[in-house]
């Protein structure tokens, strides 16, 4: 039988998880979103002819 240390361990490896994989994300997605906002400046830049 479990003790209740390992259980209380166990019931939390999810959800640990799970924050660090969203928090993961979140940071990649605000790099690919920082990426993709230079990229639109730049063409905006360029047809304006600037």
């Amino acid at each position: 039988m479990f003790n209740q240390i390992s259980l209380f361990i166990m019931l939390l490896t999810p959800v640990f998880a799970y924050v660090v994989g969203a928090i993961i994300f979140s940071f990649l997605e605000c790099l690919r979103n920082d990426s993709i906002l230079t990229e639109r400046d730049n063409i905006t830049i360029n047809r304006n002819g600037l």
